[in-house]
């Protein structure tokens, strides 16, 4: 994939926000732990700009051992506080490498309060850094972690920056495309590298139809779409990828093709129920190099559907809405005083 072939392996073929280097460089390597503030640095900005790329890069750099807390680690309060705190105060590996404990897409714990305010006593205590990675600096669960922070804001790069990277790419690989349908391309992209990359390989030119700004169930119906092609498809599941494959999972049933046949259409269940499962295999990897394959899965379950009415909204969303509501009154019941 090119988004492995060309992942920058050094600092200096970063692309874009240099402007936010030197300072996060001299926040890790001025480090206190005696510091009342900026014990922990939130790097923080649109997907698909390198939050964890550049993280990575920097501590290899300057030869830091990172521990990693994932989502796909246990993040209750109760790990928290018997596993990870006890390597808080483990300054260095044996190797005599200082260790840094890194939190990624930390605003994605699902309103657990319990998670964040653990995060919070671990900054207070910690006697190594501590850098979280968001895409939403202001998600109103992270509100109490803000006050310890150090701001490493990514924005968007600038055309100059990513015209490079494509120049490079299109040249190395032969890849016959027009100036102006890369320009469109990363207009389309809006920052979001990988996105080029994967557009770039599977040769997806940027449609007419400006995907970005049509609303999810819209994009959604394109993807039940019987007569659209598979990059064509793929262009419109990257609009919102976060949300597309919840969606499909939702409304594949009721879009399935060959209802009038009972065997051929629990046929066609069986074959989208298994892209969806293969899918979700990829996906709880939380690893971004396997984006594509994510993407692909979540297509090949439409492949035997064709939208035929509404929508549905993801009713797991809706469930996940009403435990966070009940947690959010449970917590304020404990904590009112009778």
């Amino acid at each position: 994939m090119f988004t492995i072939k060309y992942k920058p392996t050094k600092l200096s073929d970063f692309v874009g926000n240099s402007q936010v280097i030197k300072p996060f460089i001299k926040w890790l390597l001025t480090w206190d732990k005696g510091s009342k503030k900026g014990k922990c640095a939130l790097v923080y900005g649109l997907n698909g700009q390198g939050k964890s790329l550049l993280v990575d890069l920097i501590l290899k750099k300057h030869c830091y051992h990172a521990i990693h807390l994932t989502p796909d680690d246990d993040r209750s309060k109760e790990n928290i506080q018997n596993s990870i705190k006890q390597f808080l105060h483990m300054k260095k590996t044996f190797d005599d490498k200082e260790n840094v404990l890194v939190i990624s897409d930390i605003d994605s714990s699902g309103g657990d309060y319990g998670f964040i305010s653990a995060i919070v006593e671990c900054i207070k205590e910690t006697e190594i850094p501590i850098i979280c990675i968001c895409d939403d600096k202001f998600n109103q669960n992270l509100k109490p972690l803000l006050p310890h922070c150090f701001d490493v804001k990514l924005v968007k790069p600038k055309y100059a920056e990513i015209y490079q990277l494509v120049y490079k790419v299109v040249t190395e690989e032969k890849i016959k495309i027009s100036k102006s349908i890369v320009d469109k391309l990363i207009e389309q992209a809006n920052g979001d590298i990988r996105f080029i990359l994967n557009s770039l390989q599977l040769g997806i030119k940027p449609g007419s139809k400006d995907i970005q700004s049509a609303n999810i169930f819209e994009t959604t119906g394109r993807l039940f779409n019987m007569d659209a092609e598979f990059n064509e498809k793929y262009g419109t599941y990257w609009s919102a990828h976060d949300i597309h494959p919840l969606l499909i999972q939702e409304n594949y049933i009721g879009c399935i093709m060959g209802a009038r046949d009972e065997i051929k259409c629990l046929e066609n269940i069986a074959y989208s129920a298994t892209a969806l499962s293969d899918m979700d295999i990829v996906d709880t990897e939380f690893n971004f190099e396997l984006s594509p394959y994510v993407a692909a899965n979540c297509i090949k379950a439409t492949a035997k559907c064709n939208k035929k009415g509404l929508i549905k909204f993801p009713r797991f969303l809706g469930k996940i809405s009403v435990m966070n509501k009940n947690k959010r009154e449970k917590l304020d019941y404990n904590n009112v005083k009778f």
